[in-house]
């Protein structure tokens, strides 16, 4: 009998787990699902879009930056700006296939810039 209830706790336990996991991977954002193509950025917007960006600079007003991949070739810089006194700016580069993700409650203003390496 306790050899069953053990049993039965695990499946329970196994379910549940794996129910949850395929949530959480499909809720978060990948480059790699829909890569941009070499020399862009794919940028992730807190609003749950996401574009890619070719070379230049952009601010992005209509939502706060959620988290940036650089694609094959590409060297990125995102600048994000906080309404924390002792962290203004915060300035994350990336490069080859990298991502990085941000704080969007602190965020005021943002500025990705992409080059092509």
């Amino acid at each position: 009998m306790a050899v069953r209830i053990v049993v039965r706790g695990a499946v329970v336990a196994a379910v549940t787990a794996g129910s949850l996991i395929p949530a959480a991977l499909v809720g978060a954002p990948s480059a790699m699902a829909d890569p941009c193509p070499n020399g862009t950025a794919r940028v992730f917007l807190g609003n749950s879009t996401n574009s890619c960006q070719g070379a230049g600079s952009v601010s992005y007003t209509e939502a706060p930056v959620s988290k940036v991949c650089s694609m094959a070739g590409t060297d990125v810089t995102v600048e994000i700006q906080t309404n924390i006194k002792k962290r203004p700016l915060r300035t994350q580069e990336i490069s080859n296939g990298q991502c990085a993700a941000f704080d969007m409650k602190t965020q005021i203003g943002n500025t990705v810039t992409v080059t092509p390496s």
